[in-house]
């Protein structure tokens, strides 16, 4: 089967087709993939609100012209869409040929019966994402991921056919037991070889079109028998000798080819080549106990996790490999080896991403069952189309390495076993493991501030309400004395299922689990930043509770607000926490994350660093101008605080330095003269608070560790904002050289500079970005290249990330430039009123 990606050049419009002609709405041309929420002004009176950050969705229809050559003739057509949100219909020459509910699956259509040979075929996709309320965050709109044509033999190895995995491994040589599903679409049983061969992977190749280079390692052969009408599958092992191993530190990938062959080859014949196709695998070996935690290659692993919605930030829901890429490799470069897909299945390129860098993956199918938690969510498809959405996805993914756990679910109301949960709960298990019994089954739970019948939730609440009165106000993840009664009896059912049961929030209740069901496997599935030394102290203290994922690693848009934080004048505390929970417009981002919406490091991050293990030592300098203010954080907030010593700040003004540290104490140094030395490290929550005079110059802070050096943290104060300098983000992929593949993304970082370069993280000033053809190659006829996004990581705003201005947010933002189909050398320029304007030339080969 030849996968023949068709991203490039769709006409789109606004709303469903007429079929009267002349009568459809203006045109334009886009690339896939294309997310047209994300170009649209926020609004407040959006039906969403702050669930979405504002936007709304809506309908429009993305048409592609097709000619089928003659030589087409007798072969089978598919079109696969690896994503699109939501409720699509596959249109082809006007024919209504399938549908799709969910917004976050791949998958596959028959195009075969209608599609005309010699002659143009229209091919419509109408993506309606207008029956809102559906999501609580941001789910973008229209085909935000890659579309990919299928044309095949009528007997050929089926999409995502190919099932590889290691069935053990003996000193240096791995056992690999593939299997090849083949379809037979003619109307005569056929007997078909399957040829089976595994190379080292080419490096940062896509494994839908991936080259192959090299000899086969290891190679094995099998003979299927494909009824009329039906399909089979061939099952063959195959022995890698001196194996190389995926791992977290070393992601060593192969590529599996499987050819389906007319005979047996001998060194003297030839043969047929029916069809064949490529998947990305990695050998390695899982498990999980609770007395070993996770095992990776046999050894045991603590999950160093963050949860990440599918956004990619200012991108919106459009997947790039480019964007998936740079998300992961933040992580990875500053100690994650694990991710958790919140709360929906993501992109192929994300998890090939994965792949590469060696992050773990759970893999998460669905954050609704039967009950809806909006009111046109994914539930009112659920009970018809959860069987095909679990095909979808682990069909798709099941290859990949990476992922350690296919996650059912999340924070499912029918947890306590309302609406038949239980039930639902072992049957879809049962269901995962049929399709996959190599991987780990797990869920997320939550407490019961939903999913009780209505004499439970009664109590439930009377007993919130009452401990919040006793507590003045404060509430404990949305817990009561009556909820944490209930919770082990009336979730056990539901879990028992599982190989891993996911806690959200829930640490309280780790020591009655360890008591009443002491081989669990726990996992952190969601965890505060705030509390994540205590969290992390959990896995590392007991091997029953395998890791932890904090709610959220990477800030995304929608749920808005929930981080939020507020500083008050002293007497208002109460007035103002009233309102901490209301997010009103314009809120865009959740303010979760320690990464915020651009990628950009937050003070968490270091912190976090640190608690994992870094021996680094960290300057956190809190906003002077909150100095003498009641500090007011929300659940998933951070204080107001940066790496910086420059701050629009008279000289002398009371600050706050908080150093974070594992070593021993802390000495604090301004302008050459020690402040004095506080105790750090993990007796101290890896944290020394100094509050001193602010005084511009040079800060230092050095740990110690028996009155020797172990690490220090300097910073000098910026003068004026005089330029805006354009760096390219040395975390991404692509650099200086980027791929002119029409999918290639240049990401440049953005800051406002003083006169000799240093960063001003306070400055905000308009910028407007512009990109300038210089150098188009006249043989191919000019380039596409386009600046796609361009915005900051702010919480709070209306600005437009897709229209080229911007207000920095803390001295920063980022531009992201698309290739072009074509060579082309463009200028990035970022201009600002009496400002030095910024430039830099990127080529596109």
């Amino acid at each position: 089967m030849k996968w023949f990606n068709i991203d490039r050049s769709w006409e789109f419009m606004f709303g469903e087709p007429s079929a009267i002609p002349g009568m459809n709405k203006e045109k334009r041309e886009v690339h896939l993939p294309h997310d047209f929420m994300i170009e649209s002004d926020v609004r407040g009176d959006s039906v969403n609100g702050p669930n979405t950050g504002f936007y709304d969705g809506g309908t429009a229809t993305y048409t592609k012209f097709i000619d089928a050559p003659e030589q087409w003739s007798d072969k089978r057509f598919l079109i696969n869409l690896d994503g699109a949100f939501r409720d699509t219909s596959v249109i082809l020459n006007g024919h209504l040929i399938g549908r799709h509910h969910y917004g976050y699956t791949p998958f596959v259509v028959d195009l075969t019966p209608q599609l005309k040979l010699c002659a143009r075929n229209r091919l419509s996709i109408v993506v309606s994402n207008d029956a809102e309320p559906n999501s609580r965050w941001y789910p973008g709109s229209g085909i935000y991921r890659h579309v990919n044509l299928l044309v095949a033999e009528k007997v050929h190895i089926a999409p995502y056919g190919i099932f590889a995995s290691t069935s053990h491994i003996v000193n240096d040589d791995a056992f690999i037991v593939v299997e090849t599903t083949i379809e037979n679409h003619t109307s005569e049983d056929v007997d078909k070889w399957v040829n089976i061969e595994l190379y080292p992977a080419v490096a940062d190749i896509s494994c839908r079109a991936g080259d192959i280079e090299g000899e086969a390692v290891a190679s094995g052969m099998v003979k299927v028998h494909v009824p009329a009408g039906g399909h089979a599958v061939a099952r063959t092992q195959i022995a890698v000798k001196q194996a190389a191993i995926w791992d977290i530190d070393n992601p060593n990938l192969y590529q599996i080819k499987a050819e389906l062959i007319s005979k047996r080859p001998t060194d003297n014949t030839d043969y047929i080549v029916f069809d064949e196709a490529k998947t990305i695998f990695g050998i390695r070996k899982i498990s999980v106990d609770a007395r070993n935690g996770f095992m990776l290659n046999g050894r045991s692993i603590n999950l160093k996790g963050g949860c990440i919605h599918h956004d990619n930030g200012i991108l919106g829901a459009a997947s790039y490999y480019d964007s998936e890429y740079r998300k992961v490799k933040l992580h990875k470069e500053n100690g994650y080896n694990a991710l958790r897909f919140a709360h929906n299945p993501m992109s192929a390129d994300m998890l090939e991403a994965c792949d590469r860098l060696g992050i773990l993956v759970i893999n998460e199918a669905f954050d609704t069952w039967n009950m809806p938690k909006n009111r046109h969510d994914f539930c009112r498809h659920f009970e018809n189309d959860w069987e095909n959405e679990l095909t979808s996805l682990i069909m798709r993914d099941r290859n990949h390495p990476s992922v350690i756990i296919w996650s059912i679910g999340n924070e499912l109301p029918e947890q306590g076993g309302l609406s038949d949960g239980y039930n639902t709960s072992a049957k879809l298990a049962a269901y995962v493991r049929s399709l996959d019994h190599t991987r780990l089954v797990a869920g997320a739970l939550c407490s019961f501030f939903n999913g009780l019948d209505d004499e439970d939730n009664e109590k439930f609440w009377n007993s919130l309400m009452k401990e919040a009165q006793m507590n003045g106000g404060v509430l404990n993840n949305l817990d009561s004395e009556f909820g944490r009664e209930i919770w082990s009896d009336y979730t056990e059912c539901f879990a028992a299922p599982w190989d891993v049961v996911g806690y959200n929030y829930l640490n309280y209740q780790y020591k009655k689990s360890s008591e009443l069901f002491p081989d669990r496997v726990i996992c952190c599935t969601e965890s505060k930043p705030r509390d994540m030394l205590n969290y992390w102290q959990d896995v590392e203290n007991n091997p029953q509770i395998i890791g932890d994922f904090e709610w959220t690693s990477h800030d995304y848009i929608g749920e808005a607000g929930i981080g939020k934080r507020l500083y008050v004048e002293p007497g208002r505390e109460k007035d103002a926490a009233r309102s901490l929970h209301a997010a009103k417009f314009p809120w865009r981002t959740a303010g979760a994350g320690e990464f915020d919406l651009c990628g950009f490091g937050k003070p968490q991050l270091a912190y976090r660093r640190i608690v994992w293990g870094s021996q680094e030592t960290f300057i956190a300098c809190h906003n002077p101008a909150n100095f003498n203010k009641v500090e007011i954080l929300d659940r998933y907030s951070w204080s107001d605080c940066a790496n910086s010593w420059s701050w629009p700040a008279a000289s002398g003004s009371d600050i706050k330095v908080e150093v974070y540290s594992s070593a021993e104490e802390v000495e604090l140094i301004i302008n050459g003269r020690s402040i004095g030395s506080k105790p750090a490290g993990k007796n101290n929550k890896y944290k020394a608070l100094f509050e001193v005079s602010y005084e511009p110059g040079e800060i230092t802070a050095i740990g110690y560790n028996s009155g020797q050096e172990v690490s220090r943290d300097s910073l000098k104060t910026a003068g004026r904002a005089a330029k805006i300098k354009i760096s390219p983000d040395p975390i991404a992929r692509s650099c200086q050289n980027t791929k002119a593949d029409g999918q290639s993304l240049f990401f440049a970082v953005v800051e406002i500079v003083d006169e000799f370069g240093n960063y001003i993280p306070y400055a905000e000033v308009e910028l407007i970005a512009s990109v300038e053809k210089l150098n188009t190659d006249q043989n191919a006829g000019g380039g596409t290249t386009e600046l796609v996004a361009f915005g900051t990581g702010r919480g709070m705003t209306e600005e437009n990330y897709t229209v080229g201005k911007i207000t920095a947010y803390e001295g920063r933002a980022l531009a992201i430039i698309r290739s072009g189909d074509k060579p082309e050398q463009v200028k990035l320029s970022i201009s600002s009123a009496d400002l030095e304007t910024g430039e830099i030339e990127i080529r596109f080969e």
